[in-house]
């Protein structure tokens, strides 16, 4: 993403039907390594579409990987995600 200059667009997850099996040992590890990284400017908003259900434990292992500074928010619905994501700015270039 970093590379094509889109880090700082908007981005959907849907994880609607997600299921996380790290450890947190490993959830840490890959989170050290995602903030390790040199990225530039501001990244873009991210909407988490959970569905009804919900699902906190992919949501959390999802959060520790962001780079600081990343606007999240999490949706029961994707209509509500996409509204959000429309009316939040884009990220900062470098």
């Amino acid at each position: 993403l970093e590379e094509a200059g889109a880090a700082r667009y908007r981005k959907m997850l849907d994880a609607s039907r997600a299921e996380c099996h790290l450890t947190p040992a490993e959830t840490a590890e890959l989170a050290a390594y995602a903030k390790s990284l040199k990225g530039q400017g501001t990244p873009g908003p991210m909407a988490i579409f959970t569905g009804s259900t919900g699902n906190d434990a992919f949501v959390r292992s999802v959060s520790a990987l962001l780079r600081p500074g990343r606007r999240l928010r999490t949706f029961s619905t994707i209509h509500a995600a996409r509204r959000w994501l429309d009316d939040t700015p884009l990220g900062r270039s470098s």
